[in-house]
């Protein structure tokens, strides 16, 4: 993670924009129409939340997986290194 990434987009923050939304819609001291704006809220914080999640977790996998393949291609290169290494001392004899 190169970039430094704003607090309002970790999952904390995410979490909590939900549990503030859902304590709002629930409560019975709030008007009709700010309890409907807090359950469009916390569905959207949970929707973000999630594809936030997806996104790390596909992240994570792609850097895995990149550094699994640059370990298998210089595990490749070294055998190739060796086998001509190899190839020359035997046509040396």
């Amino acid at each position: 993670m190169s970039e430094k990434q704003s607090y309002l987009g970790t999952p904390a923050t995410l979490a909590f924009m939900i549990v503030a939304a859902v304590w709002t819609a629930a409560s019975s001291g709030t008007a009709p129409y700010a309890r409907v704006l807090a359950c469009v809220w916390a569905g959207g914080a949970a929707v973000n939340l999630v594809l936030l999640l997806v996104r790390r977790r596909r992240d994570r996998r792609a850097a895995t997986q990149a550094a699994a393949d640059g370990a298998d291609a210089k595990a490749a290169e070294d055998a190739r290194n060796a086998a001509d290494a190899k190839a020359a001392a035997d046509a040396d004899r």
